[in-house]
């Protein structure tokens, strides 16, 4: 079946192509009401759609947002990504998803291939290792309009970016804990390179401190911000020394914990409270549901979107850092030990 073009249009409706391409853009009085009718009325008929290479040779823009994440599997990043793609598919836009792996080459290649006129703008968020943000600061200072989620840096001080309060979050996790009797408090931590993950420690620390509480280094393991890890960090400690609480630096460590408690017959809380970290739809799911610091991943997503369209529509109030607030949805996974 042949393509309808917008010639096709043109010459069904005895205008000119521009005329046609005027009223698909939504320009006011381009033409007569009754002309306008006429050729929504042919499109509508011909089912015909615009070719978006065509419109973006013309118009400088393709109307595409590149999102880079280094983990789909990852369940807050999912959160993110829906947060943005709702946002933009209400103003017309597309989304295409580069998952990197982690993998600081695999996020190089994908912001220079992004960059090639493909798209009008990018987010990239944190790549949960260490990260060289040399080619963000390139397209950056080439007019690229860029939006950084949980990526952190005084090289990009002048990058707009969308990031979570960390600290006072976990610093939130150990007082939840604390006042509920804990005193034994463990902690997994997330990749050591990860600056949220460093973050996240330091409000640990801080937490335990606050609280008048000893931090004992035997309670404190690494993981990566997966399952399995937190499962391996769970199994060590109730190999070790006595605890009552575990805080995981994401949700996936804390259900990869619990399930390490539940196979050495503990429950939890009975034996053992947890706190994640995300507030993702699996800790809801889990039973009990877990305690557990909402990233707001969804609200994420639609901010850095926002802030994004007014960067590339370039009509002002683009705020260079959005900061979201801790928020410990407590769920069924504490046990208070003072009663």
């Amino acid at each position: 079946m042949k393509r309808v073009t917008i010639k096709d249009i043109a010459k069904a409706c005895g205008v000119s192509t521009t005329t046609v391409s005027r009223v698909l853009n939504n320009k006011v009085g381009c033409c007569s009401p009754e002309t306008e009718k006429r050729i929504l009325e042919a499109v509508a008929e011909t089912n015909f759609r615009p070719n978006p290479a065509a419109r973006a040779m013309v118009t400088k823009k393709t109307n595409i947002i590149g999102v880079i994440l280094p983990d789909i599997y990852n369940y807050y990043f999912q959160d993110l990504f829906k947060g943005a793609e709702d946002y933009l598919s209400k103003n017309g836009y597309r989304l295409i998803l580069c998952n990197t792996d982690g993998d600081p080459q695999k996020e190089r290649e994908f912001l220079l291939s992004l960059s090639q006129g493909m798209v009008d703008g990018i987010i990239v968020t944190t790549s949960n290792r260490a990260e060289d943000n040399a080619v963000i600061l390139e397209l950056s200072a080439k007019g690229m309009p860029i939006v950084t989620v949980e990526r952190y840096g005084k090289d990009l001080e002048n990058i707009p970016q969308v990031c979570f309060d960390n600290k006072n979050a976990m610093v939130k996790a150990v007082e939840a804990l604390h006042s509920n009797g804990h005193t034994r408090i463990a902690f997994l931590r997330g990749p050591m390179e990860a600056y949220n993950a460093r973050l996240r420690y330091e409000g640990y620390q801080e937490g335990m401190r606050k609280a008048g509480l000893a931090i004992d280094d035997r309670l404190v393991l690494q993981g990566d911000y997966k399952m399995d890890s937190g499962e391996r960090a769970a199994q060590m400690l109730l190999k070790g020394t006595e605890f009552t609480a575990i805080i995981a630096s994401n949700d996936l460590m804390a259900l990869g914990a619990c399930k390490a408690i539940y196979k050495a017959g503990k429950a939890v809380p009975d034996d053992i409270s947890v706190i994640g970290f995300d507030g993702t739809l699996l800790a809801e799911m889990h039973q009990p549901p877990l305690a557990t610091i909402v990233l707001h991943g969804y609200d994420m997503g639609s901010a850095s979107a926002e802030n994004l369209l007014r960067m590339i529509n370039q009509k002002g109030g683009v705020e260079k850092n959005i900061r979201f607030m801790p928020e410990l949805r407590l769920g069924s996974s504490i046990r208070n030990l003072n009663d």
